[in-house]
């Protein structure tokens, strides 16, 4: 039995239409795309305004430069954080318990 020729392939494969259903999944990941940017946005604020409120006591979403020099007390700001993150998963939800972000 012989095998057909490549061109029969060729038709098979060279059939790129596209369906109405594909501007639809266009659309979704349009919106997935704005709602990932958004949240990236969101958040760049919330680290500027924890920043700020630590170090500064302002409140302000805008990013600053750290000084040449902090005062030596600065130290215990990431201290407190990882104390409370450390309560947080010894004595809170089962869900944020592991390595990592779970």
């Amino acid at each position: 039995m012989s095998k057909p020729p490549i061109a029969a392939f060729q038709d098979h494969l060279g059939d790129f239409t596209a369906s109405p259903r594909l501007l639809l999944l266009a659309g979704m990941a349009a919106v997935a795309g704005l709602g990932g940017t958004v949240a990236a946005f969101v958040l760049l604020k919330l680290i500027a305004l924890c920043t700020n409120l630590a170090y500064d006591q302002t409140v302000s979403t805008v990013m600053r430069d750290f000084p040449a020099r902090l005062p030596l007390w600065t130290i215990l700001i990431p201290v407190a954080g990882g104390l409370v993150i450390g309560l947080m998963a010894r004595y809170g939800s089962e869900k944020i318990r592991g390595h990592g972000i779970p």
